[in-house]
């Protein structure tokens, strides 16, 4: 499609701003996809850099898509950081528990100097008791629960600081977050794990520790210097096992218990996201005997986000 069309053709924009990348989709007005482009200048990048700004390096990745006047302007829908304390402008929490409607009801608008867009930035979700917060997962929620608007049971975000959310009569109730990602990061890159780290993988060793989280949920930091120890010894049996099997099984193995810990065997699992996270956690809970439902991320992100379009629409 050439950029003329592209102009006349894109009915809305659909961003995800995150703490390191921007992606953003030019859309049609039956929420199909006509083009799309991405940018390392997540929130983090145009902190870091005083000549950066949320309008400039937006209008930089979206340009070919607006129109040339400022007669009929293009509504940019962004989820994620850009609405954080540290982003363009920050869109207040909304507390659970929640609907996608109120949700969208919540976007704040930021001052524009470019009058070719109109921007609305969506909301994240905060929880009192029990304290935590989201930002650009609630958008993912509410394309998982337009797609299956039927859902009753847990969805969990795999990622840095992974997410599960209780989804029930077509409402966000409430959510943890466990910050497994992370700690798997620092302890396999700047602990003395790292030197236990290498490519090896062993899918039963693995799940060995899933179990092992789940049996001894007390023996967590044990566990973990097991692994270095294992090599130094002199037990070949030990010393010949996947470091990051034994690791990962551990870090997402207490996850896992403390969740499924308080479900029944029938409880329903969907995972968000894909790649080799998403099928690592589909292992972990199938330890606990749950088949867990994976869907795409990305279609899920812009399902919400058309979502939140529609109701803003409408509005």
């Amino acid at each position: 499609m050439s950029q003329s069309e592209l102009k006349s053709s894109a009915a809305w924009i659909a961003v995800d701003w995150g703490t390191s990348n921007v992606r953003a989709w030019a859309m049609d007005d039956r929420a199909n996809i006509l083009d799309q482009v991405s940018s390392r200048l997540g929130m983090n990048a145009i902190a870091a850099d005083a000549a950066l700004g949320f309008e400039g390096v937006l209008i930089d990745l979206i340009g070919r898509w607006l129109p040339s006047g400022a007669s009929d302007r293009m509504r940019v829908v962004i989820c994620g950081m850009a609405g954080a304390k540290q982003g363009w402008l920050e869109a207040p929490y909304c507390s659970v528990p929640v609907r996608p409607d109120e949700l969208a009801s919540g976007a704040v608008r930021p001052v524009l100097s470019d009058q070719r867009i109109d921007v609305a930035i969506l909301p994240g979700l905060k929880q009192v008791d029990d304290p935590d917060v989201m930002r650009g997962e609630e958008t993912q929620l509410v394309g998982f629960m337009a797609s299956q608007p039927g859902f009753d049971g847990w969805v969990c975000l795999p990622g840095t600081h992974s997410k599960w959310a209780r989804v029930s009569g077509g409402a966000i109730l409430g959510f943890k977050t466990y910050m497994s990602g992370e700690v798997f990061a620092l302890l396999s890159g700047q602990s003395i794990l790292r030197h236990s780290m290498d490519d090896r993988w062993d899918d039963a060793t693995f799940e060995a520790a899933i179990r092992d989280a789940s049996d001894a949920p007390t023996g967590f930091l044990h566990k973990l210097f097991t692994v270095r120890a294992g090599g130094l010894v002199g037990n070949a049996n030990a010393a010949n096992v996947a470091g990051a099997a034994v690791l990962s099984g551990a870090v997402i193995g207490s996850e896992i218990a403390d969740v499924v810990g308080a479900l029944d065997g029938n409880a329903q699992i969907a995972l968000i996201g894909d790649g080799k996270l998403a099928g690592l956690y589909r292992k972990a809970l199938a330890v606990h005997g749950f088949d867990a439902h994976a869907v795409d991320g990305q279609a899920i992100t812009i399902a919400g986000l058309a979502a939140a379009h529609q109701a803003i629409r409408n509005a």
